[in-house]
């Protein structure tokens, strides 16, 4: 696999490559950036094609929900939610949002505390990259999900991109520890569970200037095939 092990333990913890829970509470303010919200607009318009429209009162687990920020969006969707992570720092500002579809609970993704086949899907968005072992979380993920029509929805940071490379090498932190995936990693992690559809997004220009032709490059790119956007988003049907 590519994505080599390069992680550290922390707190003790053989799962998780970077301790989330010190930036908890200034994780989100990204998102209220121009470019961290454009990120988030082409993110969730990729995962938009790829969710299930045919599940009625579905329920979704989210692993390594963090804030909730991807919680919400999948509560606004109409999913039951029930969102994990390994901080408590994390967990405590996702519980702040009151959701009324939405429960938060501390717990390793690699040891889910859930019976077989207990949700109707499964996600992760941008957690595969910060774990030591993603095909174990994936297997996880599988176990806990329904076996007829269950599904996996992933998304994870684009080893191809420019931009991920650069913030991964330039500096410490949370881009430093993250295994960035390339495509062919994604559809390797999903494939043994069943045929995988993965999308490239979040083709944003470099200078902050002209974010704003993001939706143009977006679509140029999704016409021309080029797989160097930021996000990677995969599903996969069991």
């Amino acid at each position: 696999m590519r994505w080599a092990d390069k992680g550290c333990l922390v707190n003790g913890s053989s799962t998780c490559r970077f301790d989330f829970g010190i930036i908890a509470d200034r994780y989100d303010a990204w998102y209220q950036t121009p470019r961290g919200a454009m990120y988030d607009r082409l993110e969730k318009r990729a995962i938009d094609r790829l969710l299930p429209r045919n599940f009625t009162r579905a329920r979704l687990l989210e692993i390594g929900c963090g804030t909730g920020h991807w919680s919400e969006y999948f509560s606004n969707k109409g999913f039951e939610v029930t969102g994990i992570d390994s901080s408590e720092q994390m967990i405590a500002v996702a519980r702040r949002r009151r959701m009324t579809k939405g429960t938060f609970d501390v717990a390793d993704a690699a040891t889910l505390p859930f019976a077989d086949g207990s949700f109707d899907v499964a996600a992760a968005i941008t957690v595969l990259e910060f774990v030591r072992d993603p095909a174990k979380v994936v297997s996880e993920m599988v176990r806990c999900v329904k076996k007829a029509g269950g599904m996996l929805i992933v998304g994870a940071l684009n080893q191809l991109s420019a931009y991920n490379q650069s913030r991964k090498y330039r500096a410490a932190g949370t881009y430093a520890s993250a295994g960035l995936l390339f495509p062919a990693d994604m559809r390797d992690l999903l494939a043994p569970f069943g045929e995988p559809t993965i999308l490239v997004a979040g083709f944003v220009p470099r200078c902050d200037a002209f974010v704003w032709l993001s939706p143009l490059l977006e679509w140029i790119a999704d016409l021309t095939g080029r797989k160097r956007g930021a996000f990677l988003a995969g599903k996969v049907t069991l």
